[in-house]
């Protein structure tokens, strides 16, 4: 549908990685981007946008409408394909320098880790503990282990296919 620009207050946008308050994506792996001049090249398309961290952007969302309603400061997680943190401060995004304030998928977990996480770092949270890091480690115990489970017999496993196969008691 054609909408009037004067109808529409503002586009938001969440990445799932570092944006600095200029609105430079800083590496988003999840998305396959390196560095992104987000606001510039969105704002050429659409006359204006706001963008930020996902995580930053959905705990603001939650202090403006959600769970948070009210609360001027918060603090909150997400979990999914990745892991990720919003922190509100006075009702204002803290991003960090550079815009990975919250970022907590990447802190290091297991520095003795030998596989790279999408960040190009190793042992992140977000490796052990978001639905992809799953994934990877049933992944890897198949692979060192010669246990029978209907996960082997799937083309690609996804973490829905872990949670079935625990559901069936499949070991």
């Amino acid at each position: 549908k054609n909408i009037a620009g004067a109808s529409i207050i503002g586009i938001g946008i969440g990445v799932p990685g570092p944006v600095s308050e200029e609105g430079i994506v800083n590496k988003c792996v999840n998305l396959g981007l390196d560095v992104k001049d987000l606001h510039s090249e969105l704002s050429a398309l659409t006359g204006f946008v706001k963008g930020g961290n996902d995580a930053n952007v959905a705990a603001l969302g939650e202090c403006w409408k959600g769970s948070g309603n009210g609360c001027k400061n918060i603090v909150m997680a997400t979990l999914g394909t990745g892991i990720g943190g919003g922190i509100v401060l006075g009702g204002k995004i803290v991003a960090g320098v550079h815009g990975a304030g919250g970022e907590i998928g990447h802190m290091v977990l297991n520095p003795e880790e030998t596989e790279a996480c999408g960040c190009g770092n190793f042992g992140c949270a977000e490796q052990y503990c978001s639905a992809t890091g799953a994934v990877r480690l049933v992944k890897r115990y198949l692979a060192a282990h010669n246990k029978a489970t209907s996960l082997r017999e799937l083309q690609e496993v996804c973490c829905k296919d872990l949670f079935d196969a625990g559901n069936a008691e499949d070991d």
